[in-house]
């Protein structure tokens, strides 16, 4: 009872915002959250959220890229039919069928979504795995330009549009699981565009004119890289207490890992003649898929939370432990104040009992005869010192009572003794205007019960 009590006054806590400090060891790391990367409150642009314009912008330009680039470069008859292969058409509608499957399910979660955050990440996915499915139907239904690079092979620039769009998007949902500094996140995005143009262009131009730009384009990808492995570290570091989840996000960087370096992988393979054209667009398209249907999968359908979900979920862990420790403080100053006033109305009952005692004695003749007048007064001191007794007892057992420690005494009890009792207790309390009649009837049987606890219940 008393615990539903306490909590009953915590109720006006739980609206209140705590903040949670990170005490780590080691304030290399924590000095670098500043209040910009650790808020977990979306940016926002005159009242718009900052990610969602970048989607937005995002889709309005993709077409017009899409535009110049089919009205601008033309597909090489020598890339169609290179090597004696022909161009995987097949292979190209299966893939944009998976991507568009991958939409519909990531479409329909959103539909379900309640947290409207989370809900907010589907024009990311919108991006990542809507646009593929524009530029892989365009390639299968053979509009979509196609040629032939420096190395003599196929260069689809209708792919590398797509990664200028899509790989920022990447990153940016990457970046959600973890309080890496904003700057941080921008720049790698940066770099990234630097990745894919620096790659066209040592895709265009012969052999030692490109190494230059091979250089930068693998710098850049390691700086990459290097950021995209720091956020999951990161929110590995801070799972240390769930060890599932940490095995989870251990997962989820492996994947990460593997699938982002397969792809420049691939291309140098290509480029030194390790693989067929057919063998390099099939690596192509997987993991294309992978990376991108596997980014909108861990986000939107996996356990794995985002900074904000875990920086919300520790805010209700300690608010929960703020209550449970208020909760023990008020149990623990509930049970001072009881044993007080036991303590209390223990040294309060002996004098009273002596006060009772005394003019108990002096009515009794003990000191000589007394006057009517004298015994009257006494009869008002052994009342209110009785009055007194009785409150300091329903203090006892209103302690005994929340310990689950009051004994009851069974007893004959005179109904009419027991009143009689009570109505001189009550007499003095009577206004002068005020007459208490008592008639009770003589032929009351005696019954069984504790008299003391009667005379409570009738007072």
């Amino acid at each position: 009872m008393r615990r539903r009590v306490c909590e009953k006054l915590l109720v006006q806590c739980s609206g209140n915002q705590v903040k949670v400090l990170d005490m780590k060891e080691g304030g290399d790391e924590d000095a670098t959250r500043t209040d910009e990367a650790v808020s977990g409150k979306a940016v926002t642009w005159n009242g718009w959220y900052v990610s969602t314009l970048f989607c937005a912008v995002s889709l309005a330009a993709f077409p017009i890229f899409l535009g110049f680039l089919l009205l601008f470069i033309k597909t090489d008859p020598a890339a169609i039919e290179l090597g004696g292969e022909p161009l995987p058409t097949h292979q190209w509608q299966l893939t944009q069928m998976a991507f568009l499957t991958c939409l519909l399910l990531d479409f329909v979660s959103y539909l379900f979504t309640v947290d409207k955050e989370k809900a907010r990440l589907f024009y990311f996915v919108l991006v990542i795995n809507g646009l593929p499915v524009v530029s892989y139907g365009l390639l299968s239904s053979g509009v979509g330009p196609i040629l032939l690079d420096a190395h003599g092979r196929r260069f689809i620039a209708m792919r590398y549009v797509v990664w200028l769009f899509t790989t920022p998007a990447m990153l940016y949902l990457y970046s959600i699981v973890s309080y890496i500094p904003r700057h941080e996140l921008i720049i790698a995005m940066a770099l990234e565009y630097v990745v894919i143009i620096t790659g066209v262009l040592a895709s265009l131009l012969p052999s030692f004119y490109n190494i230059p730009f091979l250089m930068v384009c693998c710098g850049c990808f390691y700086r990459v890289m290097h950021t995209l492995n720091r956020m999951l570290t990161l929110a590995i570091d801070d799972s240390t207490h769930n060890p599932e989840y940490g095995r989870a996000l251990r997962g989820a960087r492996l994947f990460m890992t593997v699938t982002w370096i397969a792809i420049p992988a691939v291309w140098f393979s290509a480029y030194a003649q390790l693989v067929s054209h057919l063998a390099e667009e099939v690596m192509f398209e997987a993991l294309d898929f992978g990376t991108k249907a596997g980014i909108s999968c861990m986000i939107l359908h996996s356990s794995i939370k985002t900074f904000a979900e875990k920086q919300e979920e520790a805010s209700q862990h300690a608010l929960f432990d703020e209550r449970q420790r208020t909760i023990a403080a008020l149990e623990e100053t509930a049970r001072t104040k009881e044993k007080f006033f036991a303590a209390i109305s223990h040294e309060l009952r002996t004098p009273l009992n002596g006060i009772i005692g005394l003019a108990d004695g002096i009515m009794e003749g003990s000191c000589g005869d007394i006057s009517s007048r004298v015994r009257d007064r006494l009869g008002t001191i052994k009342m209110s010192g009785q009055r007194l007794c009785s409150l300091v007892n329903d203090i006892l057992d209103a302690a005994s009572l929340r310990n689950e420690s009051l004994r009851l005494v069974e007893d004959n009890v005179l109904l009419s003794e027991v009143c009689g009792h009570v109505v001189e207790l009550t007499k003095p309390l009577l206004k002068r205007q005020v007459q208490m009649v008592y008639e009770v009837d003589k032929d009351v049987p005696i019954i069984r019960g504790d008299p003391e606890r009667i005379k409570q219940i009738l007072h």
